[in-house]
């Protein structure tokens, strides 16, 4: 049993628009930055979390007790954690809307400003984690969770508190990218293990 394969790593999260090329294995190492349109969206004050659920139809016949068939009716597939920075780029993730940001001028001051509310079609962006995989000569490699359409949303109450971070509760459910293979719509899970030959 190899204890590498037992990861222990916080996880970098990324966004950028719908059909953004992938970062490259081959070029882009654990810890670079991804380029083109990828945004890294900073700390996060909570672990970041994944889970896919499925609903079930289960056939079940007379003459038996148990189920003789399963088809997979419903597949949800989240993301979620707390961003520690309060930016505009992330309030416009957990709100949606526009966001406005004024330079200081005279008798100006510098602010960032977000106004939500009344749409009814959610933004959709790719989104990104990034980990640590470290084998055993102690080399390190990205692990990385790629979802190809993202719908962001608050995900829950954000805090205003003298003993605790203000942040924001961010909840991101995938949609299904039609343009691929039925079998690989919702998520592409690569962990590098060794680089390449030259």
């Amino acid at each position: 049993m190899a204890t590498a394969d037992i990861l222990l790593t916080p996880a970098r999260i990324f966004y950028a628009p719908v059909g953004e090329e992938l970062p490259d294995e081959n070029t882009v190492d654990y810890g670079d930055e991804w380029g083109g349109n990828w945004e890294d969206l900073g700390y996060t004050l909570t672990p970041v979390t994944m889970n896919i659920s499925r609903e079930l139809f289960e056939l079940f016949v007379e003459q038996l007790t148990n189920p003789v068939k399963r088809k997979i009716t419903q597949e949800t597939l989240t993301i979620e954690t707390t961003l520690a920075e309060i930016t505009g780029d992330n309030l416009l993730l957990a709100f949606g809307g526009s966001v406005t940001e004024t330079p200081a001028g005279a008798g100006q001051v510098e602010k960032v400003e977000l106004e939500a509310g009344g749409d009814t079609t959610p933004d959709v962006y790719a989104f990104g984690l990034e980990g640590e995989y470290v084998d055993d000569d102690n080399e390190s490699f990205p692990v990385r969770v790629l979802m190809f359409r993202g719908n962001p949303i608050l995900g829950g109450a954000m805090q205003f508190a003298k003993a605790a971070g203000m942040g924001i509760p961010i909840r991101i459910t995938a949609e299904a990218d039609t343009t691929k293979d039925v079998g690989k719509q919702l998520l592409l899970i690569q962990k590098v293990t060794a680089d390449a030959l030259t």
